[in-house]
């Protein structure tokens, strides 16, 4: 089975990713705080991370730092939308960049496109 992490602090929106995800036969780990999913990315592997960027403990890209050597591929889901923001997500060795707000329906077809 395929897994994906979902880095969202906003557990409304981690919760509705999370329902439809698993919907589609994912197995989906929710984390709230940057520093949680940090420490979580050192006990497990990943097929996938879903990743905000404005986090409390640590920010998505101070994540991007510790993800980029595991290879495993990230999505940034962020309302930080400018084109500075997804420009310096995208050269930190994100594969993929929606701003939010996103239709879940997109984000479906993004998860099966990086994966």
């Amino acid at each position: 089975m395929i897994r994906i992490m979902i880095v969202e602090d906003e557990i409304t929106i981690a919760r509705l990713i999370d329902l439809n995800l698993s919907a589609c036969g994912y197995e989906c780990t929710c984390e709230y705080d940057g520093l949680a999913a940090a420490d979580l990315l050192e006990q497990m592997s990943f097929d996938l991370i879903l990743l905000d960027i404005m986090l409390p403990g640590a920010d998505g890209f101070e994540l991007m730092d510790l993800i980029r050597p595991t290879k495993t591929p990230v999505i940034f889901l962020t309302a930080l939308g400018s084109t500075e923001h997804k420009v310096k997500g995208l050269r930190m060795g994100a594969d993929d960049y929606l701003p939010k707000p996103f239709e879940i329906v997109e984000l479906l077809a993004r998860v099966e496109a990086v994966l």
